[in-house]
């Protein structure tokens, strides 16, 4: 007989009406809002919230959306020079290009940050991620010599404010 380890789900209600919304706008835009598929849509979109609920990662730090679309334009300046700054380079006649490899380590307490940290890194002129583990990332640069390190460590500092603590207690109105 298998060991299986008990597990508790517990889901509000909010995020299974949110699971429903997306999972049937998803559907209409799909179907194109085709009532003859809905005796196949209701069943398909219950199983899809169902599996998307016990999927569903438990973080200790929890995404920010207002400070994601505060950052929004930093990120989209960002991708925009990364782009232009390898357009230059590889139409240049003499392809100034240096390439190599950079560890850097990692100060970001939460694995969720670290990923989103590892995506952005294409953001960077001429950088890639190349590796991830738990407390360092190994980036793919153009140039070996950019000031890669200074870039990411700001970028690291940007990706971390758009994290909070998933259960915020208020320590300030805590009596002592």
């Amino acid at each position: 007989m298998l060991g299986l380890p008990s597990c508790s789900f517990s889901f509000t209600v909010r995020q299974i009406v949110v699971r429903l919304i997306v999972c049937v706008g998803t559907w209409l835009v799909l179907t194109k809002g085709d009532i003859q598929s809905w005796p196949f849509a209701l069943p398909t979109i219950f199983l899809a919230v169902w599996v998307s609920l016990l999927l569903a990662v438990r973080q200790e730090y929890s995404l920010r959306p207002s400070r994601v679309i505060c950052n929004l334009p930093y990120f989209l300046y960002k991708s925009l020079i990364s782009g232009v700054d390898v357009m230059v380079r590889v139409l240049h006649p003499r392809l100034p290009i240096d390439p190599g490899f950079i560890e850097y380590s990692l100060t970001i307490p939460h694995e969720a940050g670290r990923v989103f940290l590892a995506n952005s890194i294409s953001l960077l002129p001429g950088t890639i991620s190349a590796r991830l583990t738990d407390h360092h990332l190994i980036i793919h640069t153009l140039d070996k010599e950019l000031s890669v390190l200074a870039t990411i460590r700001e970028l690291e500092v940007r990706v971390d404010s758009l994290y909070s603590p998933s259960s915020s207690i208020n320590t300030n109105s805590v009596p002592s």
